[in-house]
């Protein structure tokens, strides 16, 4: 014999009325106030548990009993054979440790699916997408960009005479050239099949080799399909944030998109990697050394005046703890933020041997730290691999067949 606690609702009101439940084995009985009421055991419906919530038990008609949770009724429900899959999660919703460890693993699931899944999927699905789509995004994204660039100053023929000699060595569908004062030198991919020129970007240099290592670089991003790719990874990252975050502030949703933002600058950084790495294969089988691409950089950031680094440091204000050292020594020929040499150029002495024997000795190690510190904050947070590395590796691969 089980007897139950909780609460009997006749079905015609709200009011509840204290009672008490005794099941035998060939009949149950339902007790509230100077009321009783008999039914048949196998007539018995028991809701499934939900932590230590009152369980519903109802049977032929409109009126139910909420039993109290208790050992009792877990025990009726198994004698019942009225169990579910919902009882056993609710009993490992009681053991603190699981608890702990499966809301750990959902979240390790949910940042790696999006920080691994998701671009993997995004690929997949940019490789099947109509190139019409790619042609009507690159459409779109010009169209805007036209509110802030004008038509290029190039003459009809110089245009002309880039476009075959970039064509005939790597085709897209669309070859654009704009003025834009704003931007300066610089090259885009909107997609697959539009890529465009600034006029800034032509005049760095009367070399034309030079500029098709440019181009090469935005072919490399079109035949990838990097443009898609980033998108459909945003989309999908927003879909998946709106799951997870529902009507939560955004405080939360900062904590759980500050990871994926961090993911997607990672490969954003590896498409541009993937695409040097285009880009000097493409020279290569043409017998043009890949350094001249290694030189449009140094063209391109000497005419910005500023390199992507430093912009990104500036705004970090990761430059400020280094400027009372740079005013005491002669300023370097290089382009790159200050943050991205000084340990690596004075981290060995002349003959090879370690200058720094240990922190006590020299008080600029700590300085040292806070350089490496912030080079790798800027690889963490730019979008673009750090320049000096690029035209390295560049250059490096020059000298191999």
């Amino acid at each position: 014999m089980t007897v139950l606690s909780g609460t009997y609702y006749d079905g015609v009101s709200s009011r509840g009325h204290p009672a008490t439940l005794t099941v035998e084995r060939l009949q149950a009985v339902l007790m509230y106030g100077e009321q009783r009421l008999q039914i048949y055991p196998n007539s018995l419906n028991i809701e499934a548990a939900l932590g230590r919530m009152p369980r519903k038990i109802t049977w032929q008609g409109n009126d139910f009993f909420a039993a109290d949770a208790s050992a009792e009724l877990d025990q009726l429900v198994a004698s019942l054979g009225k169990g579910s899959i919902m009882d056993w999660v609710a009993g490992l919703e009681k053991r603190g440790g699981i608890i702990v460890a499966a809301t750990l693993g959902t979240l390790l699931f949910i940042l790696g699916f999006g920080i691994y899944g998701v671009p993997k999927l995004a690929e997949a699905t940019a490789y099947i997408l109509p190139e019409s789509v790619s042609a009507k995004l690159a459409y779109s994204t010009l169209e805007k960009l036209d509110l802030a660039l004008d038509d290029s100053a190039l003459s009809d023929e110089r245009q002309a005479q880039l476009r075959a000699f970039f064509l005939a060595r790597g085709e897209v569908d669309e070859l654009y050239f704009r003025q834009a004062q704003r931007v300066g030198a610089n090259a885009f991919t909107l997609s697959q099949t539009t890529v465009v020129f600034t006029d800034d970007l032509v005049q760095l240099t009367s070399d034309d080799e030079e500029l098709l290592a440019v181009y090469f670089h935005e072919l490399g991003h079109a035949r990838l399909l990097h443009v898609e790719r980033s998108i459909l990874q945003s989309v999908a990252w927003a879909v998946v944030l709106t799951m997870i975050t529902g009507d939560i502030g955004g405080v939360g949703e900062l904590v759980l998109a500050l990871p994926l933002t961090l993911g997607q600058a990672a490969y954003s950084r590896k498409h541009e990697r993937e695409a040097d790495e285009f880009a000097i294969v493409e020279l290569k089988a043409l017998g043009i050394s890949p350094s001249k691409l290694a030189t449009m950089l140094d063209r391109i950031e000497a005419s910005h005046g500023v390199s992507h680094e430093d912009e990104l440091s500036i705004s970090l204000d990761l430059k400020s703890s280094e400027s009372s050292e740079s005013s005491e020594r002669p300023e370097s020929t290089s382009t790159g933020p200050q943050v991205e040499g000084s340990a690596i150029k004075d981290s060995q002495g002349a003959d090879g041997s370690n200058a720094r024997e240990g922190l006590a000795e020299n008080p600029n190690d700590a300085k040292d730290e806070e350089s490496n510190f912030s080079r790798s904050l800027l690889e963490l947070l730019s979008s673009h691999p750090i320049t000096s590395e690029r035209k390295a590796y560049i250059r490096a691969a020059a000298q191999y067949n």
